[in-house]
């Protein structure tokens, strides 16, 4: 694990990152997913993994910081903690119902996330973009074309709100079909 980064993360959970609301992508699109194994990419304080363990999901909620999977761990029986560094972390194969990647980006998970869902799975992506072409940031079309060989729901590219820090956000909704 990259202490850096844990150390990094954990500071921001401390002074309070993170809403309690579920993501609206997420509240718009979950039902489109059959209930079963769920996998929340990058976690944080676990809002969107609690909707999921609430709607029947069980749930792998997956993020660096100790201090964000401490609180959420415990809370609800079909919420697996598991603190790691994604940068390492490799997905199980063939195993999700429900992936959710919400406002983190690691292209190496691109083709992991592919392989982790199931026939008919649900891919909700949702991530920054900037004109800057920060590493940590989608440039344009890129997560349509990286998840191009699924079937495509709902794809958009829009500009941020005025508080984030980054100028846009893309999202993408996809149904994995073979």
């Amino acid at each position: 694990m990259t202490n850096k980064d844990q150390i990094r993360w954990n500071s921001r959970y401390l002074k309070g990152l993170g809403g309690n609301d579920p993501s609206p992508i997420l509240k718009t699109y979950w039902r489109l997913a059959t209930c079963g194994n769920a996998l929340d990419i990058a976690c944080g304080n676990g809002r969107n993994s609690i909707f999921l363990a609430e709607k029947g999901f069980v749930v792998d909620a997956v993020d660096i910081s100790t201090v964000a999977t401490s609180n959420l761990a415990g809370r609800n029986p079909n919420i697996n903690v598991i603190c790691t560094d994604l940068d390492t972390w490799n997905i199980p194969q063939n195993r999700y119902a429900l992936i959710i990647n919400i406002r983190f980006l690691d292209r190496r998970l691109f083709p992991l996330i592919q392989n982790g869902l199931k026939t008919g799975g649900v891919l909700i992506f949702e991530s920054f973009m900037d004109g800057k072409k920060d590493k940590y940031c989608l440039k344009q079309k890129e997560l349509l074309r990286a998840f191009q060989s699924f079937r495509i729901i709902h794809y958009e590219e829009k500009k941020a709100d005025p508080s984030e820090k980054f100028d846009q956000t893309a999202s993408l909704v996809a149904i994995k079909t073979d």
